[in-house]
């Protein structure tokens, strides 16, 4: 199995965060507990509690160097970087972690329910999106 770290911004030091970087780090621990489970190596680091290690990575001084702190979280597999300055899907991170197609269909399909129940997008696309009643459907015209 592959070899993933997340180097990560010091977080809600506030004890406050944004409902959806809460929402998403919460998500993060989970994903790391199931591939912890199956055999993957995963470690989290945070800028705050782990600068040593930070400091020890020539690929993230190099990322921090050339853009800012702004490019953390980062993740990288097996020392390359795969992802800066957000947190990667679960299937994204499933797949970098070399977990068998079977477990990244459920992966997929999971994400596929988030979206729905997040924006609401059922089974059926709708044409348009305006809410005006005298729309004609081009939302492009919708002023």
């Amino acid at each position: 199995m592959k070899k993933v770290e997340f180097y990560e911004p010091a977080g809600c030091a506030s004890g406050i965060c944004d409902p959806m970087i809460e929402a998403d780090l919460l998500r993060i621990e989970h994903m790391v507990k199931d591939l912890r489970e199956r055999g993957v190596s995963v470690t989290r680091y945070n800028v705050m509690d782990d600068m040593p290690s930070f400091m020890e990575s020539f690929i993230v001084k190099e990322a921090i160097a050339t853009k800012g702190i702004e490019c953390l979280p980062l993740t990288i597999v097996d020392g390359k970087i795969e992802m800066m300055g957000k947190y990667p899907t679960d299937f994204a991170l499933a797949k970098w972690a070399g977990l068998p197609w079977s477990d990244l269909e459920i992966y997929a399909e999971r994400e596929k329910r988030e979206k729905t129940v997040l924006f609401g997008v059922g089974d059926e696309v709708k044409g348009n999106d305006c809410d005006d009643s005298d729309c004609s459907g081009d939302c492009d015209s919708c002023g």
